[in-house]
């Protein structure tokens, strides 16, 4: 005989299934709890509650301070090292020695001083000549007020000179 495979089909010998209408189904009853079940560790957020009695702490005077529950040290550190946070810039070490030497190189400058004539004599110097010109006599100048000399320019002292004879006069 052939082998008949099994189906889910019921037959007409089986009982048939009973279609329930919405109303006529129980009442379904509510949903379960969670059952309650012994908590393992602390409750959320225990660590900054401050109603508890372990927060406050005595120190040695009796006073009650808030104690903070974290480990560790509570020493403030500084993110920037004090060493570098303030660096002293060195200042320049004045040679006099130097200073006055160079000063009397640029008096005895030869070229400086041949276009300062050529330079009141009216003539136009040319573009470098210029820029030397007023390099040396900017220079000049620095070194004389770092050493304290004061610069005399002669149409100063023929003004004052003019004003000392009219007085003379009168």
């Amino acid at each position: 005989m052939t082998r008949v495979k099994k189906t889910r089909k019921t037959g007409p010998l089986a009982p048939s299934k009973k279609v329930e209408k919405d109303w006529q189904q129980p009442k379904a009853k509510s949903a379960p709890t969670k059952p309650t079940h012994k908590t393992k560790g602390h409750k959320p957020g225990s660590r900054f509650n401050p109603t508890s009695n372990k927060a406050k702490r005595q120190d040695a005077s009796g006073n009650t301070q808030a104690h903070d529950p974290r480990h560790g040290s509570k020493k403030p550190i500084s993110l920037v090292d004090p060493k570098q946070a303030v660096p002293v810039p060195k200042q320049p070490s004045f040679d006099r020695k130097a200073a006055m030497a160079e000063l009397t190189s640029i008096e005895n400058d030869e070229r400086l001083q041949a276009l300062l004539e050529r330079a009141e004599d009216g003539e136009t110097l040319n573009a470098s000549d210029t820029k030397y010109m007023e390099e040396r006599t900017e220079r000049f100048s620095q070194l004389a007020e770092m050493l304290g000399i004061e610069l005399e320019d002669d149409d100063d002292l023929d003004f004052d000179d003019e004003f000392e004879d009219d007085d003379d006069r009168s």
